[in-house]
């Protein structure tokens, strides 16, 4: 499968990460929820981020 947008191959990773991520780090449900949320948040905003500070370098 070939993916064309990388901005949803990235949103894919992000989830199964932060899935993998809660189920490791976190003993409950509820704070598994949160911690998973949480981490997606951050890294789909952290991403977009880096990825325009680098375009701004590429003018």
């Amino acid at each position: 499968m070939i993916m064309k947008s990388h901005l949803f191959s990235m949103v894919l990773y992000a989830v199964f990460v932060c899935i993998v991520l809660a189920l490791i780090r976190r003993d409950d449900r509820k704070s598994q929820g949160k911690y998973a949320v949480s981490l997606f948040a951050i890294m789909v905003l952290g991403s977009l981020l880096f990825g325009w500070f680098m375009y701004l370098f590429s003018l």
